[in-house]
Formats: structure tokens, sequence, C-alpha cells
């Protein structure tokens, strides 16, 4: 906690601190902290044609604009189709959306163009006797000159590395292997459904009030973890987490970063504080107004995005290569719950990926 002495800052998340808290400017996107859309795409085309080479710093060239316009082309047509489209349809569709949005993400990261080939970076196995409770990803590493779009999404969002085992043979690249009931269940926007369905208690503990303050040439942030008790309290600590007790209702986390050299907090160094918070595992809902954040003791470490993504790449596979057994692999709670994510978690992963490419809080309104 902070002495007498300490210096605080009371402003309100700037730069898009924490989600997307850029390593450098970005004002020549966004000037402003937060910004209000309801034409996501149109926006987007914007920012595409505003945008600078993250490899030189250049504006982007008209060859280099052309590129990406045309994947936002496709990614608009899909994601307005599968909005349309019958609910065993519509997976395939915003995945394929969702894929091209992250080709977007990562060119306007480091532009190559046609330069690499772009993999899913995913695979699934799925037989007549699947059941959601049972199926399985893989997540494999890019390997041989290709990218693996699910790598670099994963790794630009600054989720905590992920454990690629290398296999004995036959396929390059490391894989690692992640539970389909495990995104449903760390998927923000439907935890609560998924937690009546299955009987299972709410682990997302919301933040709030934050307060920045400098002590000792470091900075440090502390929130308010709401609905925490002394068991939180104890699997957070044994996450990494620095929780601190106030009295019996009133929890703490406090986040502190390298030394200050600086008497203001740089861009830089708001940088260097939100990837500490992320990689100890930061959940996140916009509700269209704002971004609420959220903290877990039991929670799969993967970003909601990374969530949203991986588990759209499954439901899709099952509509492109077993339309049959849609019904099979999910009970009619499942069903629901599924129902759910592809009404909701769409929109959630758009603004991300908006707010991500600009380096500030793009809230879609939910009332457009």
């Amino acid at each position: 906690m902070p002495s007498s002495e300490a210096k605080k800052y009371y402003f309100g998340f700037d730069r898009g601190f924490p989600l997307f808290s850029p390593s450098r400017s970005k004002d020549y996107l966004l000037k402003c902290e937060r910004i209000r859309i309801s034409d996501a795409w149109s926006f987007l085309n914007y920012t595409i044609r505003v945008s600078r080479d993250g490899n030189t710093n250049h504006p982007l060239n008209q060859g280099q604009q052309k590129f990406l316009l045309d994947l936002l082309e496709q990614a608009e047509y899909f994601y307005e189709t599968a909005q349309n489209a019958p609910i065993k349809s519509q997976p395939l569709l915003y995945y394929y959306s969702f894929m091209n949005l992250v080709k977007i993400v990562i060119n306007l990261d480091r532009y190559q163009g046609n330069g690499k080939r772009h993999v899913h970076g995913i695979s699934e196995s799925i037989a007549s006797n699947s059941r959601l409770s049972s199926a399985e990803i893989k997540l494999w590493s890019s390997s041989g000159g290709d990218i693996s779009n699910s790598e670099y999404l994963v790794r630009l969002l600054e989720d905590p590395p992920l454990t690629y085992v290398n296999p004995r043979g036959g396929r390059g690249g490391g894989r690692c292997s992640v539970k389909m009931i495990d995104l449903m269940r760390n998927c923000v926007g439907i935890h609560r459904t998924f937690c009546e369905i299955y009987h299972k208690q709410e682990h997302f503990h919301k933040l709030s009030e934050f307060v920045f303050y400098s002590q000792n040439r470091k900075l440090y942030l502390y929130s308010t973890i709401e609905k925490c008790n002394d068991t939180v309290m104890s699997g957070l600590q044994a996450k990494g987490y620095n929780i601190i007790k106030v009295d019996d209702v009133t929890y703490l986390w406090e986040i502190d970063t390298s030394v200050r050299t600086t008497a203001n907090p740089t861009i830089a160094e708001m940088h260097t504080l939100s990837k500490k918070m992320r990689s100890l595992g930061l959940w996140s809902y916009s509700n269209g107004d704002e971004y609420e954040l959220f903290v877990s003791p039991t929670a799969l470490r993967m970003s909601s995005p990374s969530i949203i993504y991986h588990a759209m790449f499954f439901f899709g596979s099952i509509t492109r290569y077993h339309p049959d057994l849609f019904d099979s692999i999910l009970s009619a709670k499942e069903y629901w719950m599924v129902s759910e994510f592809l009404r909701t978690q769409p929109q959630q992963f758009l603004s991300h990926m908006l707010s991500l490419i600009n380096g500030a809080e793009v809230l879609i309104s939910l009332h457009a």
C-alpha cells in the first residue's frame, strides 16, 4: 500500500491500458483514450488506411492497403452472413471471419503480405462417439516458414507462452492440447450459463477501483477484488498474484513494475505494467460501455479473445466436416450454451481485435 509520500495518479486508463497498452505511441490511429462505434467494419477500413507498417513505421502503401482491405471485405461478408445463418452454419462462417481478422492483425504488427503461408495452427479429432466433455483441440507452433495464426495471435495478446510438446514424428513444430470444456468454462461471456448447466461455482472475480501510485521510483497499481474471501485469496496467491487483505470484505491486488526513471508514467512503463498484469491472468468482457476486468484462482491461462477464437475453430470444424454430428456431440443444455456463445462472443472478439490494433479501447455499441 502507498505511504503518505507516494504520488498517486487518479486518471482513468489511457493509452489502452491495461488490455491494449502498446509499446509505442499509436496516436496516428486514435488520439482519444476510448471510442464508441456502431459500424465496426467502416471503422476498421479507416484504421487500415491510416495505419503504418510495423517493420518500418511508415504509412502503408497502396498495395499493402489493398491486401488488407481485401481481407477485411471477406471478414465482413463472412461475419454478416453468419449473423443471418442457421445455428449449425454459423461457427464456420464466424471462424473464417476471425481468421481474416487475425491475418489483418498479424500484418499490421509486422507486414508480410503473401510472403508467408498462414496456417490455422489448430487441429481437432471428431468421431461419431465424440462429446463436448471429452473433446480436445491441439495448438501447433509455426514451423517450416509457415505462420501459425493460433500461436501468433496468442503471443500478440501476451498470454503466458503455451507449452508446445514436440511430436514424435510426422508433423513439424510443437503442439499442446486444450480441452474444449476448459475453453467453455473460462469464457467470461457465457461463464454463468456454463455454471448453471454443469452445477459449478463461479470463479471469476471482477476488479474495480483502480489506483496508480509511484513510490521509491517504482510504478504501482492496486485494484479491489469483488466478492473475494480468504479461500479465493489463497488461490490467487498460489497463482502468483500479490493479494493484500485490508479487512474481512476488502481485498486488493497490488502490481508493481520495474524501476522508473521518469517523473510521470510513460507509454513504455504503462506497457510493462500491463504485461505483468496479463502474464498473471486477466480476463475481460465488453458490455458496450466499458471493458470489465476479472481475475480467477482456477481459470485456464488463456485470454478471453484467444478462448473465443479457438472455441470457434472447434465448432466450425463440426460445421465443416461433421454437420451430422452437431446434435449428438452436444447435450440439450450444451446446445443452449453454444447458442449463447454464438450470439454474444463474435462481437466480443471483433471489439477486442479493433482495440488491439488501435492500442485504445474501441467499444461497439450494443444498441446500434
